[in-house]
């Protein structure tokens, strides 16, 4: 048994023991509560029920949970906490709230309940929601939520009250001002859940409305490694404020802690926070809000109504729970004395001095040594005298001397830092509007001089074109390649860019491989030719360290004021005719019109349904035979992905493919299509025919992973079918994605026995280098060469010339969207006998399919 086999016996085993562990306590369970003949349970002591927004080791959650317990323990030790968790960071669906409705609904629907405290908005949200359904009514104590948030969601609500949550962001940007006053720029770790947002709301608000002249980036849009890359820069003048960040932007998930600490070891950036639970994971300090107690204020209310106090007599807290807490690890890290930290303030981590360890014994020596330097005074004492006179003298003129030569050092040295501060100033300025990696402008910069621009274009009755720009299959090349290849490729792109805009206008860089442009036009000004002529420039091959990557990219402009009045409105169309672009085939340009609103928005409810049409079950697979005209057999099927949407009806591949690549969602789509693909290949292949293969289509995306060909073994095995029986279909347009990458997993599919067909063959970038390096076998002609095929012209001569260079190299060739009787005719006069379209059959159900093979 290899390791992978031992891994699934385990995993299996492991989910059988949890399995029946739940189904006995189950039982058990429903034999109490019939026992009880449906009677309500009641304690003898008071019952509590805390439910988390969260899940138990997230570091806010447990502050909370272990100030609620001890509190409820000082003020009886008898009564009684029940502790649940809702998990939602982690698992942020209706599924999880619905599984935990009814998990709730089941261990309390007979116990008698006296509070419910929930911590954070989504535990309030739940409690609200089912309180009349489970808990009849107990009455609602609420921690941690804002103060805004928790009016809004609790208006109109009876038998609630509770804690709010005030961050003291303000304080924590002070502080840092006070402590470190050369930072200039802040960057914001927050994620972008919604607790994500509230936070850098709270920390975006308090530093614009600081006296500080400080600038600042939310990093909610950047996946952990992203960050890490960032931030491990040596970058002067700048910090981190750390929020609550527990999942990236790919979806990702990690404890904010383990990720707080993980960023300290790398970056040299001074790390702040407004949160309690992040000291001693990294941060220097700051003024910290304290889950301790926001739980202890919570707890409070909760005894409160349970001594039979009225709700309604109840306030909610407003009291600030937050105080000055620091590291002190991080505060010697960042050469910053504890005497300047604010009266009051907690250190942790401070180190026990020698002076503390030795107290006595250091006392009673200092006692005796001051004892006889006493004696030695008295004693030196007319010894000194007489010399003063003396001495008087000399030492006015060595003072004298040493205030001259100590004035003159002073004038050179305030010279020098007069200087650096100069050269520092610059360089800080430099960093703040100009991106680092390209040299190019940021995107403070370009809002900056698009402001002048339409200030000047107001006056002169001018306009302003904002072209945005984006580099086709940026990621792609960073997955294949590495960042640092994506480096080099940005820079050596910048350097394009910049030497066809210089002289009319600005290209500056705003973010990834993201680019914007704004020239100052007239009406003379021809937008589309200038664009096409930047287009020429960047579609072309470049040679990176030894690599020849083919570069395309996508442009969307929009026109100052036609289509927009604002640096932001005019950037959101531009993006959105630059998306519009992508979604029709990449390496166009194109201006923005209103109907791209209307297609933005169809594609948003498109990307929202597709997000659960897997698990809804939405999917279905049709399949078209492949038939041999000289034998009169069907050879094979391909597999045809079919989307009926509960929202949208009948959704066609061509509109769904392109947005699953671009989400990712096409990797766990295509892995449930080739496992029943390959359910479907073991059932024709168990008819006692010969034998059939199924083809099955793959997208770039998935070949990019470089544990597909893995999973494809995992299907195989467990599907227990011939790997002969598939055929894996690449178009042509995979093979320019990233040819190196691509090639190796296509060859490994090979060496496992998979046949490799290349589907739409002549109507992309094919060359012969290409069937000569890559192990493929089939050729599939694409329809449109099919339709023409008697016609005197290009196609004809097209499709005559792929039929004989694939029967040249030994391979099979099939012909697609064969749909009339004279195409089928001349296919067989230049022996081309696998056909495939609907003169044969349409595209069948599986039960259709099979019926069709067992009749013919």
């Amino acid at each position: 048994m290899d390791i992978n086999m031992k891994n699934i016996y385990f995993s299996n085993k492991q989910i059988i023991i949890v399995c029946l562990t739940i189904f006995i306590s189950l039982v058990l369970d429903l034999k109490t509560f019939a026992m009880q003949e449906g009677s309500q349970h009641n304690y003898d002591y008071p019952h509590v029920l805390l439910i988390n927004s969260y899940h138990k080791g997230f570091g806010w959650t447990d502050t909370q949970t272990d100030a609620i317990i001890k509190r409820f323990k000082e003020y009886n030790e008898n009564i009684i906490v029940s502790v649940e968790y809702l998990d939602w960071k982690r698992y942020p669906d209706e599924d999880n709230l619905s599984f935990q409705y009814s998990l709730l609904q089941h261990k309390y629907k007979y116990v008698t309940t006296d509070v419910i405290i929930t911590t954070d908005d989504m535990a309030m949200e739940f409690a609200i929601q089912h309180r009349d359904g489970i808990f009849a009514g107990t009455p609602i104590v609420y921690t941690g939520i804002l103060e805004e948030s928790a009016i809004s969601r609790t208006k109109g609500v009876e038998d609630i009250v509770g804690v709010y949550e005030v961050l003291d962001a303000t304080g924590t940007v002070d502080l840092m001002m006070e402590l470190q006053p050369e930072i200039k720029h802040i960057f914001v770790v927050c994620d972008a859940t919604e607790s994500g947002k509230d936070v850098s709301a709270e920390i975006g608000e308090a530093i614009d409305q600081s006296d500080f002249d400080l600038s600042y980036r939310i990093l909610d849009d950047l996946s952990y490694e992203e960050i890490k890359t960032l931030l491990k820069e040596p970058q002067a003048g700048s910090a981190v404020i750390m929020g609550t960040f527990t999942m990236d932007s790919q979806g990702k998930q990690k404890s904010n802690e383990t990720f707080s600490k993980e960023l300290a070891e790398l970056t040299t950036l001074p790390m702040y926070s407004v949160y309690e639970y992040l000291l001693g994971y990294g941060v220097i300090g700051g003024s910290l809000l304290s889950g301790t107690m926001q739980g202890d204020y919570g707890a409070g209310l909760a005894i409160e109504l349970i001594e039979g106090e009225p709700i309604k007599s109840l306030k909610t807290v407003d009291t600030k729970s937050f105080y000055y807490g620091f590291d002190y690890k991080y505060l010697e890290k960042n050469n910053i004395e504890t005497h300047n930290l604010p009266e009051g303030s907690v250190v942790i981590n401070r180190p026990v001095s020698y002076y503390e360890l030795h107290r006595e014994i250091i006392l009673i020596y200092s006692g005796i040594t001051l004892i006889l330097l006493a004696f030695v005074i008295i004693l030196s004492y007319n010894v000194i005298m007489r010399k003063k006179v003396q001495k008087d003298l000399e030492v006015e003129h060595v003072e004298l001397l040493s205030t001259y030569e100590a004035l003159t050092a002073s004038e050179e040295e305030l010279k020098a830092q007069n200087e650096e501060l100069i050269e520092q100033q610059e360089k800080i300025n430099y960093l703040a509007y100009n991106d680092f990696l390209t040299k190019l402008p940021n995107r403070l910069h370009m809002e900056e001089y698009f402001e002048k621009l339409i200030k000047n274009s107001d006056r002169l009755h001018t306009k302003v074109m904002m072209a945005f720009i984006d580099i086709d299959n940026f990621n792609y090349i960073n997955t294949a390649h590495g960042h640092q290849i994506g480096d080099q490729l940005l820079q050596e792109v910048s350097d394009i860019f910049k030497s066809y805009v210089q002289d009319i206008g600005t290209i500056g860089r705003i973010g990834g491989d993201e680019f914007i442009c704004l020239i100052a036009i007239d009406e003379s000004f021809d937008c589309n030719n200038y664009i096409d002529g930047l287009m020429d420039k960047i579609n072309n091959s470049l040679e990176i360290s030894g690599k020849q990557l083919f570069v395309t990219a996508s442009i969307g402009y929009a026109i100052y004021p036609d289509d927009g009045m604002s640096y932001d409105e005019l950037l959101i169309r531009a993006d959105m005719a630059m998306y519009k672009m992508k979604s029709i085939g990449k390496a166009k340009a194109s201006r923005f019109d209103l109907k791209m609103n209307q297609e933005m928005s169809a594609k948003i409810n498109l990307t929202n349904a597709l997000k659960h049409a897997l698990i809804k079950n939405e999917f279905h697979l049709v399949y078209q035979p492949q038939y041999n005209s000289k034998t009169n057999t069907i050879v094979g099927y391909e597999a045809l992905l079919r989307w009926n949407s509960h929202i949208l009806g009948s959704v066609p591949p061509f509109s769904f493919i392109p947005i699953a690549e671009s989400t990712g969602d096409i990797v766990e789509i295509g892995k449930w299509v080739i496992e029943e693909a390959a359910r479907f290949a073991k059932r024709i292949n168990g008819l006692n025919r010969d034998f059939i293969k199924v083809a099955v289509n793959i997208s770039v995306v998935q070949l990019l992973h470089s544990d597909f060909v893995e999973i494809v073994k995992t299907i195989i095995k467990a599907e227990g079918i011939n790997s002969k029986w598939l055929e894996f279909e690449v178009t042509e347009t995979v093979l320019i994605k990233s040819f190196d990458l691509v090639s190796r997993q296509l060859k490994m599919l090979s060496e496992i026995g998979i046949d490799i067909a290349l589907d739409d063959f002549g109507t992309g970038f094919s060359s012969l280098t290409y069937l000569r390096k890559l192990p493929i076998s089939t050729l599939k002609i694409d329809k449109a060469f099919i339709d023409d095929i008697l016609n005197e012209g290009e196609n004809h001569f097209f499709t005559r010339a792929i039929i004989d260079i694939a029967h040249k190299l030994n391979f099979r060739v099939v012909a697609e969207g064969v749909e009339e009787q004279f195409q089928l005719n001349y296919l067989k006069t230049v022996d081309c006998t696998t056909i495939q379209g609907y003169l044969f059959s349409k595209p069948l159900l599986e039960e259709d399919a099979l019926e069709l093979l067992r009749n013919y």
